[in-house]
């Protein structure tokens, strides 16, 4: 028994090594720059060595884009005998078993992507103590960047191999193997846009926003520096590649030689191939067209059924090598992968399933959320970004549970539509996320309008399980070292921990004492200041910040800053204001589309009219300050600019409710 008989033979590998050296050349010059070269490269001579997380952040994205080329090429290259004729007669009429050829050629690349790596990462472990190095890391960060970039590479070989095995062109080979290393991105972006027009409810962004580029290799590996591999997903590549290799061995030992210059090797894999190109197809061309015309049933129609017509032609184009594909049996063959993938589309889509109407049980529900951000509560998409709330975003609260499926079940009924330019005050973005006693999560998305919905969203927003997460009260919770009031150029920095200690349960009490009207309020007008906490760094020396702010219903929070002298430090006070000019916006039928919200273009007519007051008295500007709202370009409200003595300007809105007799004293 020799292992050449056995294994691998060793006359192939040097052949391989002779032929192919240069990908292993090239390999180790474009790591070496990639890698140890960047960390002595640095434009500033002032620049001090900073710590890296791992050695993928040196150099940004230049190693990843070595990285997802070259392993694929050298399976391109490797594999190149087996899509054209010639070499695959001589390759095959070898006294080698096709096991031999497969595992000698698999040796051949992993030698020539393997010894780069290895060497690349003892020569950044070898400059590490090297004084003109930019970068502090240690020996052990060098061998985690080896085994990992070993464990990718090793994965996108094999795949390039797997792909090379069942395809017959080279061209082809490459193009499939990016198309499938990214395919499963795509199609989750184009599903989520397929159910985001079509379902109720759904939640387009659940599962999508957060970190989708762990489910492309190509894609996780480029935003690496900010998502970095997982030992789980190390795990994963590395079964991955030992499941396609049997595969490819099964696989080549059923190929025939003549399958050379063939676009697919196995005749079964065909019905596969056309379904899959006619599916993205249809996804692509419905979905463009379903948006372009707002859902009208003619173009969604029109459109799924030009994708699946395009993506028939183009999958027998491509199986067939010619254009000349129209036969008798085409159109009954396009017919029925038409019907059978429309019908894919449509029924999860469909009412059959009843999602727009499921409302879990409340004895199925173990907790729930309520709020317009779920995904910055949830720890679990997050895990990486050490900003984003690790507390559970659910709440247990039995009656705040009921109240939320109360709220689900009057907007599941009347399913209320959002006008086309639809005032955002007017409506509440609401997440709603129940977790069941199995363990499962259901989610939903609305736009609730806050008219005719008020008993059940103020239920909702009342209670204090709402507040807690939706105000983050928990960052309150926390070892706050002090707060710093925000004001534009005014700022006012507590740090006192009795007044700190203070300040933080008046504004816990504050947020928790807000009614449905104070919370709706916060869409319309501005707050005074900006609260920021400043909480201690924790073990990792990560500070975290947030900002609450310093609303006019905070009455107990006022009087506070008021005796404490710190409110004329920070609020706007009427002497700071040079000047307001007020008019009655009556100017929208006047002014082209463009211009509506262009508050200069409404004060320019106003003045020509002859209809616009200038304020400079005290009194009449501390009542707008007071009862100002955001500008909002709406027919029958105030218009107000407020030129600030720094030389700032503002524009606000008044409504007719919030007019004190000093300010209609002034009114042209």
């Amino acid at each position: 028994m020799t292992r050449s008989r056995f294994f691998f033979n060793s006359s192939v590998i040097r052949q391989n090594l002779r032929q192919h050296g240069w990908i292993g050349i090239i390999y180790t010059l474009a790591l070496l720059f990639a890698l140890p070269l960047q960390m002595f490269m640095n434009g500033d001579p002032n620049a001090k060595p900073q710590t890296v997380q791992n050695l993928f952040f040196v150099g940004g994205e230049i190693q990843m884009l070595f990285a997802v080329t070259v392993p694929v090429a050298a399976g391109l290259f490797l594999f190149r005998y087996l899509q054209a004729k010639m070499p695959s007669d001589l390759w095959h009429s070898l006294p080698l078993r096709r096991e031999h050829l497969l595992v000698s050629h698999t040796v051949s690349g992993l030698i020539l992507l393997m010894v780069p790596i290895w060497l690349t990462g003892a020569v950044a472990a070898m400059v590490q103590p090297l004084d003109s190095n930019m970068y502090i890391y240690t020996g052990s960060d060098a061998l985690e960047w080896c085994l990992t970039l070993s464990i990718l590479t090793l994965f996108l070989f094999i795949f390039s191999m797997f792909v090379g095995i069942c395809t017959g062109q080279t061209v082809l080979q490459g193009a499939v193997t990016y198309i499938l290393l990214l395919l499963p991105v795509m199609l989750l972006q184009l599903v989520n846009e397929h159910f985001g027009m079509y379902l109720y409810g759904y939640p387009r962004w659940f599962g999508i926003r957060a970190h989708i580029e762990v489910w492309s290799p190509i894609l996780h590996m480029v935003y690496v520096n900010t998502n970095a591999f997982s030992a789980g997903d190390l795990w994963m590549y590395s079964a991955l590649s030992v499941l396609l290799f049997a595969l490819s061995i099964l696989l080549y030992r059923r190929r025939h030689g003549e399958k050379a210059g063939q676009a697919i090797a196995f005749t079964y894999f065909n019905p596969l191939f056309k379904a899959g190109v006619m599916f993205c197809a249809m996804l692509i061309s419905g979905t463009y067209f379903a948006q372009l015309k707002q859902l009208q049933l003619g173009w969604i129609i029109a459109g799924n059924l030009a994708g699946a017509l395009i993506g028939y032609i183009a999958a027998e184009m491509i199986i067939r090598k010619t254009w000349q594909i129209l036969t008798r049996r085409v159109p009954l063959e396009f017919a029925g992968y038409a019907l059978l993938l429309g019908l894919l589309l449509y029924i999860p889509v469909s009412g059959i399933s009843g999602y727009e109407n499921r409302v879990p049980a409340l004895d199925k529900i173990e907790g729930v959320y309520a709020g317009s951000d779920y995904a910055s509560n949830d720890a679990y998409w997050n895990s990486s970004n050490p900003s984003i709330s690790k507390d559970d975003p659910f709440t247990e609260d039995r009656d705040y549970v009921e109240a939320v499926r109360k709220l689900h079940l009057a907007v599941a009924t009347a399913r209320p539509e959002v006008p086309a330019g639809n005032s955002y005050s007017d409506y509440r973005q609401f997440y709603l996320s129940y977790r069941l006693d199995n363990g499962r999560i259901v989610q939903r998305s609305y736009m609730i309008p806050t008219a005719g919905f008020e008993p059940e969203l103020k239920a909702v927003m009342e209670s204090e399980g709402y507040k807690r997460k939706a105000y983050m009260l928990s960052r309150l919770e926390g070892d706050i070292e002090g707060f710093r009031l925000d004001n534009y150029n005014k700022a006012l920095s507590l740090s006192d921990p009795q007044e700190v200690k203070e300040f933080k349960e008046i504004l816990k009490r504050e947020i928790l004492n807000m009614t449905y009207e104070d919370q709706n309020q916060r869409l319309l007008r501005p707050a005074y200041a900006s609260i920021q906490i400043m909480s201690k760094p924790d073990a990792t020396g990560y500070q975290l910040y947030y900002a609450y702010e310093w609303q006019s219903s905070f009455k107990e929070l006022g009087a506070w800053l008021e005796q404490k002298g710190y409110a004329d430090r920070i609020r706007t006070k009427p002497g700071d204001i040079a000047s307001a000019e007020i008019i009655l916006d009556n100017y929208n039928d006047s002014l082209p589309v463009a211009e509506r919200y262009d508050p200069e273009r409404h004060l320019q007519l106003a003045r020509s009219e002859k209809r616009s007051a200038v304020i400079h008295e005290a009194v009449p500007i501390a009542d707008i300050l007071e009862h100002q709202r955001y500008y909002s370009a709406k027919t029958g409200d105030y218009l107000v600019k407020l030129v600030y003595k720094e030389g700032r300007t503002d524009y606000m809105t008044l409504r007719e409710q919030d007019l004190t007799p000093a300010v209609k004293a002034i009114l042209p």
